[in-house]
């Protein structure tokens, strides 16, 4: 298996929306639209099977965040390749969202896909029309062998795993 490695740092919302502005996390241009327009799953709740291969083809590019809302403490144990975090039990985190860019494309995830549920139903309400939600969370990524990095997102770390192999279709 490939060795990935990733580096990712995230203090806070202000961070989060730096690196994302900048385009720290970036590639080219895409120029999406929405997701089955794109070639990709409507947006909306999707399989890992489906999210890994979003994520597979969207990774570095300035349109697409990776967003992990689980704990910082959960994140150490295990996140996901280019993931960047924002803690949906902050007290905050319904005010650190409304703060993210509406045009970008958001894959969120969390370990079993309850707090993306309900996230997922505030970034509607709050316009965000550009998300998807990963059902089965990490807890069924990983138990597919698809990457995961171990270690805080502000260091680098090796991670481990393979995206599945695209399919022709």
């Amino acid at each position: 298996m490939p060795r990935l490695t990733r580096i990712a740092s995230i203090g806070g919302l202000t961070a989060l929306s730096a690196l994302i502005a900048s385009g720290c996390l970036s590639g080219p241009a895409l120029g999406l639209g929405s997701g089955e327009a794109a070639g990709f799953p409507p947006y909306g709740p999707i399989s890992v099977e489906e999210a890994a291969a979003v994520i597979a083809a969207l990774l570095g590019e300035p349109e697409f965040v990776l967003l992990d809302i689980r704990t910082p403490e959960e994140v150490e144990a295990g996140h996901l390749p280019g993931a960047v975090n924002l803690d949906f039990r902050n007290p905050d985190f319904a005010n650190e969202l409304d703060k993210l860019d509406r045009d970008r494309i958001y894959l969120i995830y969390c370990r079993t896909a309850n707090r993306t549920g309900q996230a997922f139903d505030l970034m509607t309400t709050m316009g965000f029309t550009k998300v998807y939600d990963m059902q089965g969370g990490i807890r069924e990524w990983n138990e597919k062998g698809y990457p995961v990095c171990e270690g805080p997102l502000g260091e680098e770390h090796p991670c481990v795993g393979e995206y599945p192999a695209p399919t022709s279709g």
